[in-house]
């Protein structure tokens, strides 16, 4: 038998798997293609499976960007260079992945400054006068989650010129 033959009985079967796999959680075609890969599906069963579950509409890349920046971005902990990285994980092209955070940003109103400024008080980085070594500790801390030079700068920049106390 071909090895490449496409079934009726393995396109259900990795049709399944792929409804398994978005009952749990939105997906991205290459999320989905990769664990069809890894449970054994041909090349072209994976296709024929994932143009099933595209044309009953679970799979829709940009859909999936979109929502998942959204949410990264509301939760408060990372930033739009670090959300970029996350979706381009997922298998989305650098285009894709920059528009949808872009298009989330707005959709939920991202401030960066005010989440950089959480994501430091959640640390107990801010509310007062930094140390050089906390300073540094402050920025590579934001670095690593995504923020920008710019805001980094601008929020460290605030936060170091806080007095260290009440002035009363």
């Amino acid at each position: 038998m071909d090895s490449d033959a496409v079934t009726p009985e393995e396109v259900k079967r990795a049709t399944d798997a792929c409804l398994r796999l978005l009952a749990v959680r939105a997906r991205s075609r290459h999320e989905l293609l990769t664990a069809l890969e890894r449970k054994g599906f041909s090349e072209p069963v994976r296709e024929a499976a994932l143009e099933q579950v595209v044309g009953w509409g679970y799979l829709d890349d940009e859909r999936f960007a979109r929502d998942r920046a959204a949410v990264l971005l509301q939760r408060g902990r990372y930033g739009p260079q670090a959300v970029q990285q996350r979706l381009e994980a997922h298998g989305l092209s650098r285009e894709a992945a920059s528009e949808a955070v872009a298009e989330a940003r707005g959709a939920v109103e991202f401030d960066a400054e005010a989440t950089a400024r959480q994501v430091l008080a959640q640390r107990g980085l801010s509310g007062r006068q930094l140390g050089p070594k906390e300073h540094a500790r402050a920025g590579r801390l934001l670095f690593s989650r995504g923020f920008s030079e710019d805001v980094i700068q601008r929020v460290l920049g605030d936060a170091a010129l806080e007095p260290s106390g009440p002035d009363d």
